[in-house]
């Protein structure tokens, strides 16, 4: 039988060769994720700008490198359900279109003379699959506007959200159950235990 130690220093210290497979696939995707958004924000195109991004990503993901196989090890995240990769090109694109509608949402209620704002804290907790999952939710409800994620603990969740309209989605499982996609192809119910408190006067 095969020392447990023998094994790891073998793997590079991860318990099996398909943590390492994952961890390296997670990197991959990590600096392609990166090296998207530099190419997004930069919106120059020229051999240089496009070079130095490269180089940036690939510094960010091997200074990162270290750390996130410490967590990775250590939280036995090789167990987890794995990202469904070529589903990202589904929601990143569905995400956009979410924060635009959100911002003509907004933009209506502030340009009205009466500001109609209905401001309001949305607890609720969730059933997504990993911690990552869970991450991936508070960023996109942040940034979506009208809504930022206060609290994230476990999977326990508080949100600040500005107008009715702009929680709905998260309190009707819309966004969770997106972000559910991501890992498995028919998820359960994702969001339970909504509770939405409010001033009695709107401001």
């Amino acid at each position: 039988m095969d020392n447990p130690e023998t094994c790891r220093a073998e793997t590079g210290g991860f318990p099996s060769p398909k943590a390492r497979r994952l961890f390296l696939r997670n990197n991959i995707v990590l600096f392609a994720l990166l090296f998207g958004l530099w190419l997004l924000m930069s919106g120059h195109y020229d051999f240089f700008h496009v070079f130095i991004g490269f180089l940036c990503s690939i510094l960010v993901v091997v200074l990162n490198a270290r750390l996130a196989k410490y967590f990775f090890i250590r939280d036995n995240l090789c167990d987890c359900t794995p990202l469904r990769v070529g589903r990202l090109f589904f929601y990143i694109p569905w995400l956009i279109y979410q924060i635009g509608i959100a911002s003509l949402q907004v933009a209506g209620v502030v340009l009205r003379r009466r500001m109609p704002v209905n401001p309001s804290l949305v607890r609720f907790r969730t059933k997504l699959p990993t911690r990552a999952a869970r991450v991936i939710l508070a960023n996109s409800i942040t940034l979506t506007p009208g809504t930022i994620t206060l609290l994230l603990e476990g999977d326990e969740y508080l949100v600040h959200s500005l107008i009715d309209a702009s929680h709905s989605g998260i309190v009707d499982g819309t966004l969770p159950g997106e972000v559910a996609k991501l890992y498995h192809r028919k998820p359960r119910e994702v969001v339970f235990d909504v509770e939405v408190l409010r001033k009695k006067k709107t401001i």
